[in-house]
């Protein structure tokens, strides 16, 4: 593999074009225009800040990616989701799309993730499969482990694909273990382990995000605990969290 800084002068030479002129004929398709409105509209769509923790919706998500920077054409191969209202789980809320990729997916990240060649070639391209998650998602704070991993990655996409940024709230379950549990490694296995969750099959998309998700109900209940009870509220101590971690 090459050094990373000779992939950044490759994408941007030779690989962004080519990516380009095989995404353009996707950008007459009906699917894409109102996709772009959606996010038009999203982006304009009221605050949660004031409501309570324990009414909120919550969707929290994982995503399978091609590499770690989406900077230099790393795609999202896979999205999976499950809802929470309040603390309560709702099983049968649950998401899993494989989204085909533009370029080439190499065998480690086919083994990694257990995906197939023919199921990524059959599977819809991001526009869709983006949309849909965003109608899974609709009315919801959504959660991620670590958040600013999978949004980064979003919004990478998006820029990508040349369509209006995604502004939804978000909370970082990793910012959330740091400050709630202060004596334990944050990554997701270690917390798992921690707070005795049954541990799935890893890198799976939709697998990922149900652990998450039942990491995230013990966290929330440990935040209410600690007399945090907004969104609002939340957001300044894990401003703060961050802040002492730089």
């Amino acid at each position: 593999m090459l050094p990373v800084d000779l992939q950044i002068i490759k994408y941007l030479l030779f690989e962004k074009p080519m990516y380009y002129f095989k995404i353009k004929p996707y950008l007459k398709w009906h699917t894409y225009h109102e996709l772009e409105k959606q996010l038009t509209v999203f982006n304009k769509k009221g605050s949660f800040h004031e409501k309570s923790l324990k009414d909120l919706d919550y969707t929290i998500f994982d995503l399978e990616t091609t590499g770690f920077l989406p900077e230099i054409g790393h795609e999202i191969i896979s999205i999976g989701a499950i809802r929470l209202q309040g603390l309560h789980a709702c099983r049968m809320e649950k998401f899993h799309q494989v989204i085909r990729p533009i370029r080439p997916v190499n065998k480690q990240t086919l083994r990694l993730t257990g995906l197939s060649r023919d199921r990524l070639d059959n599977a819809s391209p991001f526009i869709e499969g983006f949309q849909n998650f965003m109608q899974f998602s609709e009315g919801s704070v959504l959660v991620a482990h670590p958040a600013k991993f999978d949004m980064r990655f979003l919004k990478a996409m998006l820029r990508r694909w040349k369509l209006p940024d995604y502004e939804p709230h978000v909370i970082d379950s990793q910012l959330m273990a740091q400050w709630l549990l202060p004596n334990v490694r944050h990554q997701l296995d270690p917390l798992l382990k921690y707070v005795g969750i049954e541990k799935r099959e890893r890198h799976h998309a939709l697998n990922d995000a149900i652990m998450t998700a039942e990491l995230f109900r013990y966290l929330l209940s440990k935040t209410i605990d600690y007399d945090v009870h907004t969104l609002e509220q939340l957001n300044k101590v894990l401003a703060q969290q961050k802040k002492t971690k730089q």
